[in-house]
């Protein structure tokens, strides 16, 4: 009979996704991922698989619990205006604030596996889509409602609003001047009422 598990498992992956974000999916040891769960080995891999299957368990739970996820799951019924410009100012609270300067997992994941690992990358690119579809949404209802007023197609202003974001992720790793992030943001919102 096997022993009961006593931990929780969120709680497992949640402290797992600090070290991935702080290491990357490479540098990250199984010792790592051990020290910060405080699971003996046997453990975590009979509860969460080997290390790229833990890795996977890390990537879905922050979709799962990631903010910017519930904000634009809203998209239906929320403001589009607003809600894109929280967007951009809770990315620079995020990226300011972030004092090892960790960024996203997704965007950290696409910078250091997409391309290199074809099932990963695949996941990251689904990810995207579904954000790009969300904000694409936002942008269409932004549009009928008259609160932008660029004649660009909402697909197109929505690749670019993600482009954008994603950007600000990578570059505040190296640059968290919140000036400069607040000057991205405002020319990507502006962009959405044309020339």
């Amino acid at each position: 009979m096997g022993r009961q598990q006593n931990f929780d498992a969120d709680e497992v992956i949640d402290k797992v996704i600090g070290v991935f974000m702080s290491k990357g999916y490479e540098a990250t040891s199984v010792k790592d991922l051990v020290d910060a769960t405080n699971i003996h080995p046997g453990s975590l891999y009979n509860s969460f698989g080997n290390k790229k299957q833990i890795y996977e368990h890390a990537l879905n739970r922050f979709v799962a619990i990631s903010p910017f996820n519930q904000l634009l799951e809203d998209a239906e019924t929320s403001n589009p205006k607003k809600t894109l410009e929280k967007l951009f100012s809770d990315t620079i609270s995020m990226a300011v604030n972030d004092s090892e300067t960790r960024g996203c997992l997704i965007t950290n994941t696409a910078a250091e596996l997409g391309g290199v690992d074809p099932k990963t990358s695949e996941w990251v690119s689904n990810s995207f889509k579904k954000t790009e579809d969300q904000v694409c949404r936002l942008i269409e209802r932004g549009q009928e409602l008259g609160q932008f007023k660029s004649k660009e197609k909402a697909r197109k202003l929505a690749q670019f609003i993600l482009n954008t974001t994603q950007g600000m992720q990578l570059l505040a790793k190296v640059n968290q001047d919140r000036k400069m992030l607040k000057n991205i943001a405002q020319t990507a919102l502006n962009s959405l009422n044309g020339p």
